[in-house]
């Protein structure tokens, strides 16, 4: 049982209110009330002082790679479990590039019991294509019966029309949605940042913007003439979010995630970084203008969710020449104070950041998710806006630190999550 005290909420209509007491008991928020009234009932709860705090809706994340099976020298789902809630994550998708990969009931069945030790939700996206291959289908009625929420092959895009449209036919028939990495591997070639300006500066082979738009209209179009459920991955340029705005003014069922990574930095970090392999992300960071396209893209509701792309690599892998090195970056526990650098410059607001982050994620896997409010369930974070800290490897909760923004002071931190009513991470 607990009594957060003199905290600000964000409530039910998205919006945030002031120095007010909540009590936490049995998994739900059991009360609400103004901050000055004494309840004699709550005196045995844990009191928690929150004075200037923030008290929100826990965060849901759609994309995340835990690595487990297979790569748990990066991650693993205990290790992931933790960076996810020491950055107020209590619900994460794992995608399916592991090692097997999650094409068979045995792999989502060890996902499932490891991740029911973590005291958070821990969903499997099972692949599309049996192997990661492109070939052939996986069988989706037994992947969704052990447990699957939705389709990806993920890292890769299946570039097989035929195949993409007859996995929309299945994962319609099952009501799941597939989860579309958008990238023409033709174009993007052996690229290693963003194709323009900055590569050129930087003498590295660019992965042009072209390469994602294609295959995001090619995937839009596929799941309107299906009538499928499709959600667009790590969206990075402005002709991708146009695409989808589009789409969505035409009736098509089709969601779209960005990160954060996309919504602060540009190629131009990636110059400037004097070929630090921590800027090295796919889709690459793009340019100036693509990133206030995203940011407007999320004001505008056209992007739904902000998404981590949590991919963690071990220090070896990244210590190499910039285009031998793996793409990737983790992110589960930066991604409030990452985006929180955008309220501060007042791009976007707080409401929806946490909107984003949490309440708007929820649907695209059919779970839960809402504003403070009494009888809800109790899955919730508490956030100091005003704590500063400075990233280094020590304080990184992930098995993996690359992030290209260690040694940067962010400010916004989680400093405690809820999952169901228990304390599953404090500071």
């Amino acid at each position: 049982m607990i009594l957060f005290k003199n905290v600000n909420i964000f409530n039910g209509n998205k919006q945030i209110e002031r120095n007010l007491n909540v009590a936490v008991k049995n998994g739900y928020i059991a009360d609400i009330y103004q901050s000055d009234i004494e309840k004699a009932e709550y005196s045995e709860y844990n009191i928690i002082e929150c004075k200037g705090k923030l008290l929100a809706p826990s965060f849901v994340d759609l994309h995340t790679h835990l690595r487990e099976p297979g790569f748990e020298y990066k991650e693993t789902v205990e290790t992931g479990a933790l960076s996810a809630k020491a950055g107020g994550f209590t619900d994460i998708c794992c995608m399916a590039n592991t090692s097997p990969p999650i094409d068979n009931e045995s792999v989502i069945k060890l996902i499932k019991d490891k991740g029911r030790e973590t005291g958070i939700n821990i969903y499997p996206i099972a692949s599309v294509t049996s192997g990661l291959k492109g070939e052939r289908l996986s069988e989706f009625g037994h992947l969704i019966d052990a447990g699957a929420v939705g389709f990806s092959d993920d890292g890769v895009d299946v570039e097989n029309s035929f195949l993409m449209k007859t996995a929309f036919e299945y994962a319609s028939f099952f009501k799941k949605t597939v989860f579309c990495h958008c990238e023409d591997r033709n174009l993007a070639g052996n690229g290693s940042m963003n194709d323009g300006y900055f590569s050129t500066l930087a003498g590295l082979r660019g992965i042009p913007a072209v390469s994602e738009d294609v295959n995001v209209y090619r995937n839009i179009r596929i799941a309107e003439y299906t009538g499928a459920k499709i959600h667009i991955c790590h969206a990075s340029t402005s002709m991708s979010v146009e695409a989808v705005k589009s789409a969505k003014e035409r009736g098509v069922s089709v969601t779209v995630e960005t990160c954060p990574h996309y919504l602060t930095l540009t190629d131009e970090d990636v110059y400037k970084s004097g070929y630090n392999t921590n800027f090295k992300m796919n889709p690459p960071l793009r340019s100036e203008f693509d990133r206030e396209s995203l940011i407007k893209a999320i004001n505008n509701d056209t992007v739904d969710c902000i998404a981590t792309d949590h991919a963690p690599h071990a220090e070896h892998e990244k210590k190499v020449e910039f285009e031998y090195a793996p793409f990737g970056i983790i992110g589960l526990e930066l991604a409030f104070p990452v985006c929180y650098q955008l309220v501060k410059e007042g791009k976007i607001s707080l409401e929806k950041l946490i909107s984003k982050l949490s309440v708007d994620a929820a649907p695209v896997i059919n779970i839960k998710r809402q504003g403070i409010q009494k009888e809800g369930v109790a899955d919730i974070v508490l956030i100091d806006t005003e704590k500063r800290k400075r990233v280094t490897e020590k304080n990184i909760f992930s098995k993996s630190k690359n992030t290209p923004f260690l040694n940067k002071v962010l400010q916004g931190w989680i400093i405690l999550t809820v999952s169901k009513g228990n304390i599953v991470f404090s500071i």
